[in-house]
């Protein structure tokens, strides 16, 4: 025969062991999503992109501007005009260039026109997201896509 102690430490025992298998699974979630950040921020760099969106715009067909980040915490590209180098930190989903700089030919106004709204929106990107799509997506403080890209590499 069962006594009321052992009646009332059961359920207690139930919920201990309901807490300790929900913190194990919270815990491996959290360490795949570390794993997957990791995975991510390794695939942002030392990898070239595509721009095909400046600030909600398309860009000039045939254009080229890229972006790529290098392993160094550097990044470089061409506008679809001229090319530019600079410095980059990535820290988790943030990241902050330093001044770009870049060669100063003249090329058609439709092309000098992005290359300066592509300064733009690099000047207000603070963070970075790549989708389940595969595409880079640079916002600026507000969440709002500055620059949408894709994988230039398989």
């Amino acid at each position: 025969m069962m006594n009321t102690s052992q009646i009332k430490l059961q359920p207690l025992g139930l919920l201990l062991a309901l807490l300790v298998t929900w913190l194990v699974t919270a815990c491996a979630a959290v360490s795949d999503n570390t794993a997957g950040n990791m995975e991510k921020m390794e695939s942002l760099q030392a990898t070239s992109w595509w721009v095909e969106d400046i600030a909600g715009k398309g860009v000039v067909d045939m254009s080229h501007t890229t972006i790529e980040f290098t392993d160094d915490g550097r990044i470089a590209g061409s506008t679809g005009c001229n090319r530019y180098f600079g410095s980059v930190e990535i820290n988790g989903s943030t990241i902050t260039t330093g001044p770009l700089a870049g060669t100063r030919k003249a090329c058609a106004d439709a092309l000098m026109d992005q290359e300066s709204k592509f300064f733009q929106a690099m000047s207000r990107v603070v963070s970075w997201h790549i989708a389940a799509t595969g595409l880079l997506h640079l916002r600026d403080a507000d969440g709002n896509d500055q620059l949408r890209a894709s994988r230039t590499e398989p």
